[in-house]
């Protein structure tokens, strides 16, 4: 086995057998970032909020929720909600965000 220094650059596949890493930012940094979804977040708790532009879909993400749900994903009008627990795999809610743009028919 070879020894890697602690800044190394390593590629790794499948991504989850990387391990820890600003996972966080898979799910939302995209929205945030290169679809303009404005954000709020509180630090003291980690709690973070993101809105479509149009007002229609939120994230939220609330690491201390009490029953551990972790994500909720709603849309307004129709109706409906995804919620995903602390347990979930951060693949499947990055899967989840990056495919909002395009259900608001943003196609960049």
């Amino acid at each position: 086995m070879t020894a890697y220094a602690p800044d190394d650059q390593v590629t790794v596949s499948p991504r989850y057998m990387a391990g820890a890493g600003d996972r966080l930012a898979d799910a939302i940094g995209p929205l945030i970032h290169l679809f303009g979804w404005p954000t709020q977040h509180d630090a003291a708790t980690g709690h973070v909020e993101i809105d479509s532009p149009d007002g229609s879909v939120f994230c939220d993400f609330d690491p201390l929720h009490p029953l551990g749900t972790w994500w909720t994903i709603a849309h307004h009008e129709p109706y409906w909600e995804v919620q995903f627990s602390r347990q979930t795999p951060m693949e499947a809610v990055a899967a989840v965000t990056q495919a909002l743009p395009q259900l608001l028919g943003d196609h960049r």
